[in-house]
């Protein structure tokens, strides 16, 4: 965020209204991040903190999120496989229940729900 802050009219003393409301979803989802990472907490939760940003910048978090947290504990709450994919320990759930649980690796091995999904993931991917 830094960066683009400083091509805002004022930058960081930009007014952003109520809200942010002049920021776009990603810029907006991507200060709120920005703080919370800042923060000095050892338990962070993020919840489907991805849905508003591109790619590339999802990719540029997730790679922080793996390397800048050794003293965290990140709870890390996604729709997207690929980001599912890079986490220590995944816990799948289906209807409130978790119904598996391990690393990415262990469960495309395994018959269940998130192997269907990651199979299906990897074709949509192939196909577009």
């Amino acid at each position: 965020m830094h960066a683009e802050i400083l091509n805002f009219p004022q930058q960081y003393d930009t007014p952003v209204g109520e809200r942010g409301i002049t920021l776009s979803g990603g810029q907006r989802q991507r200060t709120s991040l920005a703080r919370a990472l800042i923060m000095d907490s050892p338990i962070l939760i993020l919840d489907d903190s991805l849905s508003s940003v591109d790619n590339q910048t999802a990719l540029r978090i997730l790679e922080y999120l793996a390397s800048g947290t050794q003293r965290k504990t990140v709870i890390f709450i996604s729709h997207q496989l690929s980001a599912a994919a890079t986490a220590d320990r995944i816990l799948v759930m289906d209807q409130g229940q978790i119904v598996q649980s391990g690393t990415h690796g262990e469960l495309i091995e395994q018959p269940g729900l998130y192997q269907t999904l990651w199979n299906q993931h990897q074709l949509e991917a192939l196909l577009s």
